[in-house]
């Protein structure tokens, strides 16, 4: 008797922007699916208020996921279908210049970048309704970066986002109450459904199937009302992985495919942030999570207006006891802002005791430099309009600053990895894609030595972006998916 619980033409591993990218295009192209995705499937209306609510449900281990080091890093990633699209702000890029003229040089990358990449971009952003933050819904945090940007002479833009109907509400961390940000688990998965897909939520995959050299399945443990059972999907076409920078390199290498760069390159786009008190009324609590930006690309970073919850805001307050409580009293006088840096540094992903994983990581001096140099910036933004004192979050700094002068004069000239607290979101590499065998797959995405598997993650970035990564992810599967959906059409009718 078969132990097949399914059996579709794809069996596609995960649910964020990648997975359900995929699962659009092969979906519509009239392919079988089934999607699997390790979280539950959290409707708007299930999401709590409550940050750490919405963490418990939605992060992975509640964002204690981290670096393995002496100055660990925690790494933000959606444990639920939408996958990281699900706990982000919305934020889009389409992927700069340099980075696609690299990969096509050094990489050769050149058919997955070129044109086919604009027309992917163009028709994501048509359906996902992508458009600038509007002033009316930009909320106070948002607008004071921007008049901070202007004093100084920066050069700022409002951040364009994939959020229809968006109302100010705060909540793109915990997940839109009214579903407007178009993540994933409220546009790609559901149009994927309605296609004919089928979604097997809290579904933990544990191996690809290999024979003969070709994936022909998954085989996982899905957890349901009735308890925890064994489930086998079998793949008629191919296997997408698309489980993130981190589990995808896991879950190959469970499976037995074995390449020298798989698990290497791992490279992030990490962020440090200052809060700062005005006298005026900022109200962070509404308006877009994130809305305003400063690209200083030359530069290796850029910075961002970054609104907190009140749970969240209030731990990032200086003192204690009366002094403390005050400031607590003062939650609508804040603003929080920070530098996001594109490092140069390169980790590795194992297998290992927390959540199965263990990453190595540890910036460069020279990105320390970069952090340095940005939260420089930020306090210079603040204090241009305003403020009356910052609160830097720096080892190495008073806890309570109160002019500019003083800033700049208490900022050592050298940061050590102890000063700062770095959290990343935007990971990359570990299953780098190349023409040539320095990739772990092909410029198809195609794993080498395995016929029928493919990796459509941001794992498979050979570079660090340098922005967020969600529209890359998306722009570079829709353009590998559609290729794929081709090659197997052509062999359908054959």
């Amino acid at each position: 008797m078969s132990r097949w619980a399914d059996e579709v033409d794809f069996v596609i591993v995960g649910t964020g922007a990648g997975g359900a990218t995929a699962a659009r295009v092969l979906s519509e192209a009239g392919f079988s699916l089934a999607l699997v995705e390790e979280g539950a499937f959290l409707k708007p209306e299930d999401r709590p208020r409550e940050l750490v609510d919405a963490m418990a449900m939605a992060v992975r281990g509640m964002a204690t996921l981290a670096t393995d080091s002496l100055v660990p890093m925690p790494l933000l990633q959606g444990k639920c279908v939408g996958g990281s699209t699900a706990i982000n702000s919305g934020i889009i890029w389409r992927t700069p210049d340099d980075v696609r003229e690299d990969w096509t040089r050094n990489w050769g990358l050149a058919s997955l970048v070129g044109e086919a990449l604009d027309d992917a971009f163009v028709h994501i952003e048509d359906e996902l309704s992508v458009g600038p933050t509007e002033a009316p819904i930009a909320g106070g945090n948002n607008l004071l970066m921007e008049r901070a940007s202007k004093a100084l002479g920066l050069p700022g833009q409002v951040i364009h986002r994939n959020a229809r109907g968006c109302e100010g509400n705060g909540r793109c961390l915990q997940g839109c109450p009214i579903g407007a940000r178009q993540s994933m688990e409220v546009s790609y998965v559901p149009r994927a459904i309605a296609s004919g897909a089928r979604l097997y939520a809290g579904c933990h995959v544990e191996r690809v199937i290999l024979e003969r050299g070709r994936a022909i399945g998954v085989r996982g443990t899905q957890h349901d009302a009735l308890g925890k059972k064994t489930i086998e999907i079998r793949a008629r076409r191919g296997v997408i992985v698309a489980a993130s920078a981190i589990f995808s390199p896991l879950l190959l290498a469970r499976s037995g495919v074995r390449h020298a760069n798989l698990g290497e390159r791992f490279q992030a786009h990490p962020g440090a942030a200052i809060v700062g008190r005005f006298d005026e009324d900022v109200s962070m609590g509404f308006g877009a999570s994130q809305g305003y930006e400063v690209p200083m690309r030359d530069r290796g970073f850029k910075l961002e207006a970054l609104a907190l919850p009140p749970d969240m805001l209030a731990a990032r307050l200086p003192g204690a006891g009366r002094d403390w409580q005050t400031r607590v009293g003062e939650l609508g006088r804040y603003a929080q802002w920070g530098g996001v840096v594109r490092m140069e540094a390169l980790g590795r992903v194992r297998s290992g005791f927390f959540d199965g994983v263990s990453v190595r990581y540890e910036p460069t001096e020279g990105d320390l430099d970069k952090v340095r140099d940005a939260l420089l910036h930020v306090g210079r933004m603040m204090f241009a309009v305003g403020a009356n004192e910052i609160y830097p979050g720096l080892a190495c700094m008073p806890e309570i600053v109160k002019s500019e002068e003083e800033y700049v004069r208490a900022m050592p000239a050298r940061l050590r990895r102890a000063d700062v607290h770095l959290v990343s979101s935007h990971l990359f590499g570990t299953a780098c894609a190349s023409s040539d065998a320095r990739g772990v797959v092909d410029e198809r995405f195609a794993v080498r030595g395995t016929e029928g598997l493919f990796v459509m993650d941001a794992s498979v970035f050979p570079t660090n972006l340098g922005v967020n990564p969600q529209h890359s992810i998306m722009g570079l599967v829709w353009v590998a998916s559609k290729a794929l959906a081709a090659r197997e059409s052509e062999r359908r009718a054959a």
